[in-house]
């Protein structure tokens, strides 16, 4: 007889990564989570699921009606929707909004035009990128800056980011770069990452831009300048060698132009017969020198209109970001990167993914070829680069890559896409490989906000760690009434920025007193810290089938 399904919990459609990191957040705080796995799901996600303590049921790859209904989508408070599929994922929701028009629904969802025609069908609908929200922690790790950002929380607007770029009124201490681990967020002592009431101006890119310096940097490549310098070295030792012959500097000079390049009347008559055989010879060499900057010049031309036509690379890059794999996340990556005037070049194996033909889009220039290939990485131009980005869907590519980026040039930053957490931090450990960074660990907060129906919160990254910033409400019947304010943050996990009494305006200064039910508290805690503070302020249900439920 198959178990039925409980009241008011929360549906997970997806058996992925992003799943097991989801289903963490809502776990953590206390909720019951259904999981339902089309085609199964990913044996190791389904695992990591049940490990966590939640129900998973398996169901066709094509998920119907009767499958939503055995995991109790009618009584659910939210559906969230995960894959890759935009099409199935429209096609369910509707299912959905027919089973449970009230129901929260929660979607990843890529094809923005989609997504457009989803919330003109459904109301109550969250549409999220896990690639968009994961892309800027990504850039933050490839620039070598840490991540700035600027948001409302608590009634006003504040400001997160490196000390040397906040500004204004220090209103709390965030992070310690120099330390490692959870250490490093939410310290006791000193940091150099804060909250303030202000932004300060951001810095230019130290990576070159296009435009016309760069336009004649590459038309001018090393091969142009060998030529030039061999053409100026000709014409030096050809006023010389006239002047020898009994010219006068300013006339050797002209002489000296006028045969190495070919110009002028060529008149020589002065000069003894000797010497008019070596103006020949000069003559010689100055054609060698004109064909060959010829060349040079018009082979640099062709090579930049076919690369424009193409979308290849043009001339050798310089100080550049290599984005390797033009999936959803390295699409958003690079489109992020050049919008922040950061030259990009991007490599992937297929030129039949949609990613591709973005990237020609937005004119970032596109190498064919395996990423982890030294020598698509060498059309790239890894050897100049400041810094590569792995991010293909594959763990043990991007691995790959890394290494090969690495010894190709050692001084080159790493950003590596991994999906098993502990994998990565021995990565950064002990290998060496630079920053790793996971898309279901950033991704899952707010997919989690969304499905609690939630203000949605602002994810900061700190290293492999993120802070959330939310606003959380003290509910009747919960466990924190009574308690006193302080009491409620933890040291190293949570910090209670800014208080709000029932109908009352925001408190940035506040003073300790008892929670009391209504409270508003604007906090920025680690996910397990949030996780806490909301089994504290969440209102305790009574067990499934006690009186009244």
């Amino acid at each position: 007889m198959p178990v039925p399904p409980p009241r008011q919990h929360l549906v997970v459609v997806g058996a992925d990564t992003t799943a097991v990191r989801l289903v963490e957040e809502l776990v953590r705080t206390g909720e019951e989570v259904v999981v339902l796995a089309p085609g199964g799901g990913d044996p190791g996600a389904v695992a990591d699921v049940e490990a966590l303590g939640a129900r998973v049921v398996a169901a066709p790859r094509r998920v119907g009606e009767a499958d939503l209904r055995a995991v109790g989508v009618p009584g659910a408070r939210a559906v969230v929707l995960l894959g890759d599929d935009d099409v199935g994922a429209l096609r369910l929701a509707l299912v959905v909004e027919e089973l449970a028009p009230e129901v929260r629904l929660v979607i990843e969802m890529a094809n923005p035009r989609l997504g457009t025609t989803l919330t003109e069908l459904i109301g109550d609908v969250t549409l999220l990128s896990p690639a968009e929200l994961a892309g800027p922690a990504f850039v933050a790790a490839a620039l070598a800056t840490a991540d700035t950002q600027a948001f409302e929380i608590g009634g006003r607007m504040v400001a997160a980011g490196p000390r040397e770029r906040v500004t204004g009124e220090e209103l709390a201490v965030l992070a310690n770069s120099r330390l490692t681990g959870i250490e490093a967020v939410l310290p006791a002592g000193p940091g150099d990452v804060v909250l303030g009431t202000a932004l300060v101006a951001p810095p230019r890119s130290d990576a070159r831009r296009s435009g016309v310096p760069g336009a004649l940097a590459r038309v001018f490549d090393r091969r142009a300048r060998v030529v030039v310098v061999g053409i100026v070295v000709l014409v030096l030792l050809s006023t010389l060698y006239f002047h020898a012959g009994g010219s006068s500097w300013l006339v050797s000079l002209y002489r000296a132009l006028t045969t190495s390049t070919d110009t002028g009347d060529g008149d020589l008559g002065d000069l003894s017969v000797p010497f008019r055989f070596g103006a020949v010879a000069i003559q010689l060499f100055g054609l060698v020198l004109s064909a060959g900057i010829t060349a040079v010049i018009v082979d640099a031309l062709v090579s930049a209109r076919l690369a424009a036509i193409t979308g290849g690379v043009r001339g050798r890059p310089r100080r550049h970001v290599v984005v390797c794999g033009l999936g959803r996340v390295g699409t958003a990556v690079a489109a992020q990167l050049k919008a922040r005037g950061v030259p990009v070049v991007a490599v992937e194996r297929s030129e039949d993914v949609p990613g591709v033909l973005e990237a020609r889009r937005l004119r970032i220039p596109v190498v064919i070829g395996p990423a982890s290939d030294a020598a698509a990485q060498a059309v790239a131009g890894i050897a100049r680069a400041v810094a590569v980005v792995a991010v293909t869907d594959d763990e043990a590519v991007n691995l790959e890559i890394a290494l090969v980026a690495r010894d190709v040039n050692p001084r080159v930053r790493v950003v590596t896409r991994m999906f098993d957490h502990e994998l990565a931090a021995r990565v950064e450990r002990r290998l060496e490989l630079g920053t790793t960074r996971s898309v279901s660990m950033l991704a899952a907060p707010a997919f989690a906000a969304a499905a609690l129906g939630r203000r949605r919160e602002v994810i900061f990254p700190v290293g492999r760690r993120v802070l959330l910033f939310t606003e959380v409400t003290v509910h009747a019947g919960s466990a924190a009434p009574g308690r006193s304010l302080c009491s409620l943050a933890e040291e190293g996990v949570s910090r209670l920025l800014a208080v709000a009494p029932a109908g009352g305006g925001w408190d940035w200064r506040w003073a300790d007193r008892p929670v009391e039910a209504g409270d508003r508290l604007a906090v920025v805690a680690t996910r397990a810290g949030l996780a806490r503070m909301l089994r504290a302020t969440k209102a305790v249900r009574p067990p499934a089938g006690t009186p009244g439920t």
